[in-house]
Protein backbone atom coordinates (compact mmCIF):
# COMPACT_ATOMS: atom_id res chain seq x y z
CA UNK A 1 0.00 0.00 0.00
CA UNK A 2 2.70 2.30 1.02
CA UNK A 3 4.22 1.76 -2.70
CA UNK A 4 0.75 2.38 -4.45
CA UNK A 5 0.26 6.12 -2.20
CA UNK A 6 3.96 7.26 -2.98
CA UNK A 7 3.91 11.25 -5.05
CA UNK A 8 0.03 10.95 -4.73
CA UNK A 9 -1.54 14.43 -4.45
CA UNK A 10 -4.80 15.71 -2.75
CA UNK A 11 -7.46 14.85 -4.99
CA UNK A 12 -6.20 12.39 -6.79
CA UNK A 13 -7.51 8.74 -7.12
CA UNK A 14 -6.10 5.53 -7.88
CA UNK A 15 -6.48 2.37 -7.94
CA UNK A 16 -4.34 0.29 -5.88
CA UNK A 17 -3.54 -3.33 -6.72
CA UNK A 18 -1.18 -5.26 -4.32
CA UNK A 19 -0.72 -8.63 -5.38
CA UNK A 20 -0.56 -12.06 -3.03
CA UNK A 21 3.20 -11.99 -2.22
CA UNK A 22 3.06 -7.79 -0.66
CA UNK A 23 0.03 -8.64 0.87
CA UNK A 24 -1.41 -11.57 2.94
CA UNK A 25 0.06 -14.23 1.13
CA UNK A 26 -0.86 -17.99 0.32
CA UNK A 27 -2.35 -18.12 3.61
CA UNK A 28 -4.25 -14.98 3.66
CA UNK A 29 -6.41 -14.50 6.52
CA UNK A 30 -8.91 -17.24 8.28
CA UNK A 31 -12.46 -16.22 6.99
CA UNK A 32 -11.53 -12.99 6.13
CA UNK A 33 -9.10 -12.92 3.06
CA UNK A 34 -8.50 -16.04 0.92
CA UNK A 35 -5.66 -17.47 0.34
CA UNK A 36 -3.25 -16.28 -2.85
CA UNK A 37 -6.16 -13.30 -3.22
CA UNK A 38 -4.78 -10.03 -5.27
CA UNK A 39 -5.83 -6.98 -2.89
CA UNK A 40 -7.33 -4.06 -5.08
CA UNK A 41 -8.39 -0.62 -3.57
CA UNK A 42 -9.83 2.26 -4.82
CA UNK A 43 -8.30 5.64 -3.18
CA UNK A 44 -8.60 8.93 -3.40
CA UNK A 45 -6.59 11.20 -1.73
CA UNK A 46 -8.84 14.29 0.35
CA UNK A 47 -6.58 15.52 2.78
CA UNK A 48 -2.75 15.35 3.64
CA UNK A 49 -2.47 15.03 7.54
CA UNK A 50 1.05 15.50 8.98
CA UNK A 51 2.61 12.86 11.00
CA UNK A 52 4.53 13.50 14.08
CA UNK A 53 8.27 12.86 14.04
CA UNK A 54 9.33 8.76 14.37
CA UNK A 55 8.66 7.33 17.88
CA UNK A 56 6.38 10.31 19.29
CA UNK A 57 2.81 9.16 19.11
CA UNK A 58 2.02 13.14 20.92
CA UNK A 59 3.72 16.24 20.52
CA UNK A 60 3.06 19.97 22.00
CA UNK A 61 2.58 22.47 19.49
CA UNK A 62 4.76 25.59 21.04
CA UNK A 63 6.36 25.90 24.58
CA UNK A 64 5.62 23.13 27.40
CA UNK A 65 4.52 24.88 30.46
CA UNK A 66 7.10 24.99 33.42
CA UNK A 67 4.23 23.86 35.64
CA UNK A 68 3.01 21.19 34.12
CA UNK A 69 2.43 18.51 35.94
CA UNK A 70 0.81 20.86 38.25
CA UNK A 71 -1.37 21.96 35.50
CA UNK A 72 -2.19 17.89 35.16
CA UNK A 73 -2.79 17.24 38.81
CA UNK A 74 -6.27 19.26 39.28
CA UNK A 75 -7.00 18.25 42.29
CA UNK A 76 -3.27 19.02 43.95
CA UNK A 77 -3.03 16.08 45.59
CA UNK A 78 0.56 15.13 44.03
CA UNK A 79 -0.78 12.56 42.12
CA UNK A 80 -2.19 12.02 38.63
CA UNK A 81 -4.59 8.98 37.99
CA UNK A 82 -5.47 8.18 34.47
CA UNK A 83 -8.73 10.13 34.17
CA UNK A 84 -7.06 13.58 35.34
CA UNK A 85 -3.77 12.87 32.87
CA UNK A 86 -6.25 11.40 30.27
CA UNK A 87 -8.75 14.86 30.44
CA UNK A 88 -5.62 16.99 30.01
CA UNK A 89 -4.07 15.39 27.06
CA UNK A 90 -7.44 15.61 25.55
CA UNK A 91 -8.36 19.58 26.53
CA UNK A 92 -4.64 20.22 24.93
CA UNK A 93 -5.64 18.82 21.42
CA UNK A 94 -8.91 20.05 21.11
CA UNK A 95 -7.17 23.83 22.14
CA UNK A 96 -4.32 22.95 19.86
CA UNK A 97 -1.43 22.66 21.94
CA UNK A 98 -0.76 19.37 21.43
CA UNK A 99 -1.56 16.42 18.84
CA UNK A 100 -1.79 13.00 18.79
CA UNK A 101 -0.27 10.94 16.10
CA UNK A 102 -3.68 10.40 13.14
CA UNK A 103 -4.59 7.40 12.22
CA UNK A 104 -4.68 5.92 16.09
CA UNK A 105 -6.92 5.30 18.51
CA UNK A 106 -6.32 8.36 21.22
CA UNK A 107 -7.38 6.44 23.94
CA UNK A 108 -4.69 3.73 23.67
CA UNK A 109 -1.98 6.42 22.64
CA UNK A 110 -3.32 8.27 26.13
CA UNK A 111 -3.60 5.17 27.89
CA UNK A 112 0.13 4.27 26.88
CA UNK A 113 1.29 7.51 27.85
CA UNK A 114 -0.01 7.05 31.08
CA UNK A 115 1.58 3.77 31.84
CA UNK A 116 4.75 5.17 30.77
CA UNK A 117 4.92 7.62 33.34
CA UNK A 118 3.59 5.41 35.82
CA UNK A 119 7.08 4.01 36.36
CA UNK A 120 6.50 2.17 39.29
CA UNK A 121 3.06 0.95 38.03
CA UNK A 122 0.77 1.68 41.31
CA UNK A 123 -2.01 3.45 38.88
CA UNK A 124 -1.08 7.04 40.13
CA UNK A 125 1.90 9.27 38.34
CA UNK A 126 3.87 11.47 41.16
CA UNK A 127 6.31 14.60 40.46
CA UNK A 128 8.91 12.47 40.96
CA UNK A 129 7.89 10.03 38.03
CA UNK A 130 6.65 12.37 35.36
CA UNK A 131 9.49 13.31 32.73
CA UNK A 132 8.92 14.56 29.53
CA UNK A 133 10.87 12.38 26.26
CA UNK A 134 13.53 14.89 26.43
CA UNK A 135 14.21 14.52 30.03
CA UNK A 136 14.57 10.77 30.11
CA UNK A 137 18.11 9.48 30.84
CA UNK A 138 20.22 8.88 27.82
CA UNK A 139 21.87 5.46 27.23
CA UNK A 140 23.63 3.74 24.64
CA UNK A 141 22.20 1.56 22.11
CA UNK A 142 23.01 -1.76 20.92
Amino acid sequence: MDMGLREMCVGEKRTVIIPPHLGYGEAGVDGEVPGSAVLVFDIELLELVAGLPEGYMFVWNGEVSANLFEEIDKDGDGEVLLEEFSEYIHAQVASGKGKLAPGFDAEMIVKNMFTNQDRNGDGKVTAEEFKLKDQETKHDEL
